[in-house]
Order: structure tokens, then C-alpha cells, then sequence
């Protein structure tokens, strides 16, 4: 028997049903899967060909959860996972234009080659899980450098191929994005008759400057109008309604002060841009790359040569392990997951294991079950790290982070799940002494101000929302 719903998937699968073509808006690990499977199954949208697009991450939840949802073990015969050599990709597209039936999830990446095939099947439903990730950018096409062509990108393909779908939903924890211009291709998505221009939108919704480098947009003005057209087009769960239903989530700093080492390095990068580390010239030639080297350098110096020590973050995670070892680290780059996996191992920790873009859905569900059978510690890229459940783990670390607040809101929910088995957990951000640490950790705090002005709802809404969705 499955378990009840949750009175705020109740309200998100209802919208569904009613709107047709909508975002299901929550926090990580409230369960947004579960009320768009429902939704599209009361649709009847399973009867005919759906497209599931999302990151790589996610399918393997796609294929576990849509049988379990619709409680139809046979939709399980009939999902194809579309990834590997062109030809058999092709020849699944040309199977969804053939039959019109079945449900096919593919990653955005795999989407966007696939394209040409992909729009000959006119899709029933169609699901963008983690839209964000590839179409938040307004822009509906590039120039390519090589042939000076317009080509389109992943939104104005989207776009195209998904004017006239029947049943079109978006899923995110993340809709907003530094400020609220963010949000336009979710409205263009779901109602491309809704603006005219993303220049009336954003000259409705931010504030907008002339500068020497053009147009500058910050902000949010307007809130209130923003918030009733959301909750008009969209289904937008806030956190206060979903807290009672996930654990508490205890995010903290744990100061690092950089090792001799460290703050050797740091300083010739910061103030020569280069450094001589044995036989390796490290070299910045601009400002972007000296920022991202120096950011390397906190989170693991090994980074930039194998002769350095794994700097002063990896020291204060190890020496909170013997506490807990069933612990999740995430760290921003991908090097950094195999030398704290390599690290951890010759360490003691054997149940240690790394994920990052490029692991399938298979080997994914694989390592996630080694580590909460054991116990053990994953390491985890924060770029991947969404749409899994990692429900045994209670604490996590956060050795770096990644410039936008919602990347590392994905990650903490990993955690932070309705299945967890904790009343609370927490994550512990490494913050070292530096001038980078602080001038990224201001810019993330000014991003997250700007999306609580968009997404905050009065108690009276709050209240609204749980009455209407017991009823």
C-alpha cells in the first residue's frame, strides 16, 4: 500500500489536472515527482507518448517512480531510457513517432543533439524535471562561430517543439536565480501569450540600469503583482508549508584558517597571478581564471599539483568523522570528488565513494545503495548532486560551494528529504579567512534576499494553502 500524500502534493497534483501546462514549484526533497505522475495519470497522459527530459541524475528516479505512482507495474515495460550511441538513440525516437505510446526520459544534453528526431512525435505530455538547469537564459537562438548560422538553443527549442503539447509540466526547487528576469522563460513555457517581450517583463518585475556595459538588472520591484501571477500559473509550494513534513535543516560555518601551504600559494596567485609549485607554473592570465584557482586552492590544493597537501577543509571534515561517518561532502569541482575519495580510502573510510557528471542512472543507483548499506561517506560534485535521496545521512559538508544559492539548496536537499530518517539535519559550510570566501558568501547572500522577497507568502496564504489542500 502506498503512503498518503502530502496535503501539499494533494494541491500540486490537483493543479495539474486543472491548469494542464504548469511548474510544480518546491523545495528539494519535498517530492515533486509523486504529484506530477499522479496529475498526468489522471490526465490520462500515460496513454499516449510522453517525454521526460532532466539531468543525467534523475532518470534513475523517473524510472522507479512512475510505475510506483501511477501503481501500474506495466509502464514499466514501456519506459526507454534514450541515452547511449546516436543510432540507438534515433531508433527510439523513431519508435515514439511510430506507436505513439510509451514514456521516454532522456538528459537535456541528449535533448538538444537529438532535436530534429525528438520534435517528430508529437508528444501527449511532456516533463522538464530541473528545467533551470538548461533554460533560464531568454535567449531563443545563437550565432554558431564556425559557420555564422542561427542556431537554436535548449529554451527556444523547448519552446518550439512544446506550443501545442497538451500536458506540459516544469518541475524546480530553484525557480529564481539572482533576481526575478529569471523567471521569464517558466511563464513563456507555460503560457507563451502571457508577455509580449522579456523586456516588458523584466521592466515590470526588476530594477534596470544604463551602464557602460549595457543593461543591468537587479532586484525585484512589483513583488506582489509577481507573486499573484506565480500562484495564478504555477503550482508554488513555499517551505513553510512543507517544513512539517521534512526534517529541520540546521545549515552552519565551520571557520578554517588555511594552512601554511595554503596561504603561501595563495598569496603569489592573489598578488603575482602565478605560482612555482615544483615543476608546475601556475599561471592566471585574467581575473576569472585567477578567482577560479584560488577557489580550487581552498577546496583542494591537489587540484593544481599532486605534491600538495588536501588543504585545511579536508582536515576539519576528517576530524569531525569519528562523530559521524555516514556523512555526504560536496565540493564544486570534479577533480576534487576522486582525491577525497582517493584520500578518504588510504585514510581508513573503504565506504567511500564519488559521483559527478558523466555516471549513469544504473551505476548512480549503485553506488547510492553501497553507501547507505554501509553506512558510508559519499562525495559529490554539487552540480550533481539533485533528484537523488540519500534519506540515511544526517549531516553534510560543504567543502566550497557554488556561486548560485540554488545549486547548493539542491545539494542540502539531498539530505533534507520527506523520506529521511532524522528529525533534523545539518550542513556545514567550510569558510576559510580569505577575501574570495567572502566576496562569493556576500554575493550568495544578496542572490538569496532577492528570491525570499519573490517567494515569501503572507501567514494568511500559508494557511489558505493547508486548509485547501485537507479539504
Amino acid at each position: 500500500m502506498l503512503p498518503a500524500p502530502f496535503t501539499y502534493q494533494k494541491y500540486a497534483r490537483q493543479k495539474v489536472v486543472t491548469r494542464k501546462r504548469t511548474a510544480v514549484i518546491a523545495p528539494p526533497g519535498s517530492g515533486k515527482t509523486r504529484p506530477i505522475v499522479e496529475g498526468v495519470n489522471d490526465l490520462g497522459g500515460f496513454e499516449g507518448p510522453v517525454l521526460v527530459v532532466c539531468s543525467g541524475p534523475a532518470i534513475a528516479t523517473w524510472v522507479r517512480q512512475i510505475p510506483l505512482w501511477t501503481q501500474c507495474d506495466e509502464y514499466a515495460d514501456f519506459i526507454r531510457v534514450v541515452r547511449g550511441n546516436r543510432g540507438d538513440r534515433i531508433d527510439l525516437w523513431e519508435q515514439a513517432a511510430e506507436e505513439n505510446y510509451g514514456t521516454f526520459i532522456t538528459n537535456f544534453s541528449i535533448f538538444y543533439r537529438d532535436y530534429a528526431f525528438i520534435r517528430k512525435c508529437k508528444w501527449k505530455v511532456v516533463i522538464a524535471d530541473e528545467y533551470h538547469k538548461t533554460m533560464r537564459n531568454h535567449k531563443i537562438d545563437t550565432k554558431d562561430k564556425k559557420t555564422g548560422r542561427r542556431r537554436l538553443k535548449t529554451y527556444g527549442m523547448f519552446k518550439q517543439m512544446t506550443r501545442h503539447t497538451e500536458i506540459l509540466v516544469l518541475a524546480t526547487g530553484s525557480l529564481v536565480r539572482r533576481n526575478a528576469s529569471s523567471m521569464f522563460t517558466a511563464f513563456q513555457l507555460v503560457n507563451p501569450f502571457l508577455w509580449s517581450s522579456y523586456w516588458r517583463f523584466v521592466n515590470t518585475f526588476c530594477f534596470v540600469d544604463d551602464s557602460h556595459f549595457g543593461k543591468q538588472i537587479h532586484g525585484v520591484k512589483n513583488a506582489k503583482q509577481l507573486r499573484k501571477v506565480m500562484d495564478e500559473h504555477f503550482a508554488y509550494i513555499p517551505p513553510e508549508v512543507v517544513a512539517d513534513s521534512l526534517p529541520e535543516g540546521r545549515r552552519y560555518a565551520v571557520d578554517v584558517e588555511l594552512t601554511k601551504e595554503q596561504w603561501k600559494i595563495y598569496k603569489e596567485i592573489d598578488e603575482e597571478m602565478l605560482a612555482i609549485i615544483g615543476d608546475t607554473v601556475v599561471v592566471t592570465p585574467t581575473i576569472l581564471s585567477k578567482l577560479v584557482k584560488l577557489r580550487q586552492l581552498i577546496v583542494c590544493p591537489r587540484i593544481l599539483d599532486e605534491s600538495l597537501g588536501m588543504g585545511a577543509n579536508f582536515e576539519s571534515i576528517v576530524d569531525r568523522l569519528d562523530n559521524d561517518n555516514h556523512v555526504a561532502i560536496f565540493v564544486p569541482f570534479r577533480p576534487a570528488v576522486d582525491h577525497t575519495v582517493k584520500e578518504l580510502r588510504r585514510l581508513g573510510w573503504k565506504n567511500t565513494y564519488g559521483l559527478y557528471g558523466g555516471v549513469g542512472h544504473a551505476e548512480q543507483t549503485e553506488i547510492l545503495g553501497h553507501v547507505k548499506a554501509t553506512r558510508g561517506i559519499l562525495v559529490c560534485t554539487i552540480q550533481y548532486a539533485e533528484s537523488f535521496d540519500l534519506e540515511t545521512c544526517k549531516t553534510s559538508y560543504f567543502n566550497g560551494y557554488d556561486l548560485t544559492v540554488d545549486q547548493n539548496e539542491q545539494a542540502e536537499g539531498r539530505t533534507r528529504r520527506a523520506i529521511s530518517e532524522h528529525e533534523f539535519v545539518t550542513w556545514g559550510y567550510m569558510k576559510t579567512n580569505t577575501s574570495v570566501d567572502q566576496h562569493f558568501l556576500d554575493k550568495l547572500g544578496s542572490d538569496a534576499d532577492n528570491a525570499r522577497l519573490i517567494l515569501q507568502r503572507p501567514d494568511e496564504y500559508i494557511r489558505m494553502l493547508l486548509q485547501e489542500t485537507r479539504s
